[in-house]
């Protein structure tokens, strides 16, 4: 029982130490997955996106952990972020960020920036090509 109880705490400690927070996955240049302009506006573009997300990007991986995604648009500034997490050992590990701001007022810029690690082997992470058919109206995962 011992050995079971430190290999959790020494895995979990690995993976903290591995885990990547929002600011260290957007300023890592290997983690940018490219951009585009939506047709819409930031905030119909960040619903449509969402609601994709949450149907394709939401289950339990192989380990039996849950992928999750999280979302928040801020009306006032016109910008929004989807993030799917893996949640493993009580730690939610950043796998996605999709990214939607309004720089012109008009339309929406969409950036999304995945995890290129250890940590995101065997979770399913979109395309930018998968981002750009939800946010013109597809309804396929």
């Amino acid at each position: 029982m011992k050995y079971v109880a430190l290999t959790s705490l020494l895995f979990s400690l690995s993976l903290s130490g591995c885990a990547i927070t929002v600011s260290e996955l957007k300023s890592s240049q290997s983690s940018f997955d490219g951009s585009f302009v939506s047709k819409a506006g930031s905030s119909d573009t960040y619903r449509t996106i969402r609601l994709m997300a949450r149907q394709c990007l939401e289950y339990e991986a192989y380990s039996g952990n849950p992928v999750i995604v999280l979302s928040e648009f801020d009306g006032e500034r016109k910008k929004g972020e989807i993030n799917q997490k893996f949640l493993s050992q009580g730690l939610l590990i950043n796998n996605t960020l999709i990214e939607i701001e309004s720089p012109n007022g008009d339309h929406a810029q969409v950036s999304l920036y995945t995890t290129k690690n250890l940590l995101s082997t065997g979770i399913r992470s979109p395309k930018i090509s998968d981002i750009k058919r939800w946010a013109d109206g597809d309804k396929t995962c």
